[in-house]
């Protein structure tokens, strides 16, 4: 009889290790799906004003604070977050250079003018990088892109599917916000578009005009109302 107690006992213990085992397991599972997506809500904290210091965002998404199979989720997720977020600060560097705000001034007529020889290839240059710029982003939200930072990582189904939750409303995005994005872009570019045809009119027009303090000054009313036509386009886009 005590030997039968004894096995029973004996099983109990194995039976509770067994159980504190699988619970071990699962509350360590638990945690590190909340520490990935803790991770996730800090970078969209550190960015959604639309203002972020590029330094700090790389550190956070070059961290990897989870183990296991959700270290290749959140590496992943970080992987993808880096690419975009640095690609739209190089978009950000490029429409607050001052240099562009520069172009149709006086100082930059008397500078560069009549020939416009530096301005013509910022333009040009300017209006290539926006273009491409644009079309590496939206590459960005296309699912396939999204998708191929976790098939890098894994072919395990649950972390491809957790994956694709976590990233949903950029898989999801509306195609309102898109066209948003669209719009924002195209608008720069139209106004390097006019700031182009200005450059080029005056380079056509040498010699008709000429810079007097802060003011640009023709010789002819007819090029007055063509250059400040230009003007009106671009104070209407």
């Amino acid at each position: 009889m005590k030997k039968n107690v004894k096995i029973i006992i004996i099983a109990g213990v194995i039976i509770l290790a067994i159980a504190l085992v699988g619970g071990y397991f699962f509350i360590n599972d638990m945690k590190q799906k909340e520490k990935l997506v803790d991770e996730l809500s800090q970078i969209e904290e550190m960015t959604k004003s639309g203002e972020f210091d590029m330094e700090k965002l790389n550190e956070k998404t070059s961290n990897i604070v989870t183990t296991g199979k959700y270290a290749k989720v959140e590496k992943a997720a970080k992987n993808y977050a880096s690419d975009v977020f640095n690609k739209a600060n190089e978009i950000k560097t490029v429409l607050e250079d001052e240099k562009m705000a520069q172009l149709l001034t006086a100082s930059n007529y008397k500078t560069d003018g009549p020939e416009f020889v530096e301005t013509k290839k910022y333009l040009s240059e300017t209006k290539e990088k926006l273009q491409n710029f644009k079309t590496e982003m939206f590459g960005y939200l296309e699912e396939g892109k999204i998708s191929s930072y976790i098939e890098a990582e894994t072919t395990d189904s649950y972390s491809i599917e957790l994956y694709k939750e976590l990233l949903k409303e950029d898989i999801e995005m509306p195609e309102s916000e898109r066209k948003e994005m669209e719009q924002a872009i195209d608008k720069v570019a139209s106004m390097l578009d006019i700031a182009e045809e200005i450059i080029n009119f005056l380079v056509e027009n040498k010699g008709q005009w000429q810079v007097q303090g802060e003011q640009i000054v023709f010789n002819s009313n007819s090029l007055v109302q063509k250059y400040n036509g230009f003007l009106t386009k671009l104070r209407i886009l």
